[in-house]
């Protein structure tokens, strides 16, 4: 979205550069030289009806030009008004950026939201983080059987297989461990002892050194990142930066199947074998 922003922004800049030098009668020198940065002011005023929505505002004695905005929030905007929506809790950098013939000044300011608000976030998410100020740890249900298994992609259940409860207590599935919290944004914190769990075809694809367990398959070594951020759009859940939930399948996408207080089951499909899905449930950590 910020590229097609900017690309028909470089359209506009294009348009104006022509139009301007063209014979003109009147004064109106709104398109000439960039402004001095002094000139230049913007409001960022809380809805009256949500401090979480910021109504912003060119407020500057100069009014040529074309404004764009970015509102920290990932968003964008054009035009002498625009309007920026924050669920969380934290303080965005604004950006107003006046474009002309001469070249683009900006002016930065930051906005401070105090609270996270419920309305505009994921309602699911807010139960995996155990509330909007809570820190919620999910682990295996190694208890209960069929807490992990593999069946067809297109399937409704694992079908070819399903642990039973504690079938996987000799490898290092079970070590693995998920926080959410919604501190700021949609937020994970993934740990294990250094290993993750697959198969020969992860195995294979990750490239790295591994064992086999008293269980079978492989234990590969596997240190998380310090910290991911995750989205849910529907019924799909997506982790950054190639994270996984502790069994490699090729995927950062994962179908979801439920999400509960006490109950956190997942599918995907993998990509590092043709037509098979895997399926996990979790449990909150006591």
């Amino acid at each position: 979205m910020k590229n097609i922003f900017k690309y028909s922004l470089n359209m506009l800049m294009v348009i104006f550069m022509i139009t301007s030098c063209e014979p003109r009668e009147d004064n109106d020198h709104s398109l000439g030289a960039s402004p001095d940065i002094s000139m230049l002011n913007f409001s960022a005023t809380p809805s009256a009806s949500n401090p979480n929505v910021i109504e912003l505002a060119n407020t500057s004695d100069y009014k040529g030009g074309v404004i764009y905005w970015e509102l920290g929030n990932g968003a964008n905007a054009t035009g002498q008004t625009a309007e920026g929506r924050y669920p969380f809790a934290n303080t965005y950098t604004v950006t107003m950026q006046v474009y002309n013939p001469g070249a683009p000044v900006t002016i930065s300011k930051d906005v401070v939201i105090s609270q996270n608000d419920p309305n505009q976030i994921n309602q699911d998410a807010i139960i995996l983080a155990g509330g909007l100020d809570g820190n919620k740890t999910w682990v295996f249900d190694r208890a209960n059987d069929g807490h992990f298994g593999v069946g067809p992609a297109g399937a409704s259940s694992p079908d070819w297989w399903a642990c039973p409860a504690e079938g996987k207590a000799n490898c290092s599935l079970y070590e693995n461990e998920f926080s959410f919290n919604l501190d700021g944004g949609y937020n994970m914190i993934w740990t294990n002892k250094g290993k993750i769990y697959t198969n020969s075809a992860g195995k294979d694809a990750l490239g790295k050194p591994a064992t086999i367990p008293p269980d079978g398959d492989f234990d590969v070594e596997y240190t998380p990142n310090a910290a991911y951020t995750f989205s849910i759009d529907g019924k799909t859940l997506k982790l950054s930066d190639g994270g996984f939930f502790g069994h490699y399948a090729g995927t950062s996408a994962y179908k979801i199947l439920s999400i509960a207080e006490n109950e956190f089951y997942i599918m995907c499909e993998s990509t590092v074998e043709s037509g098979n899905g895997w399926w996990y449930r979790f449990v909150p950590k006591k």
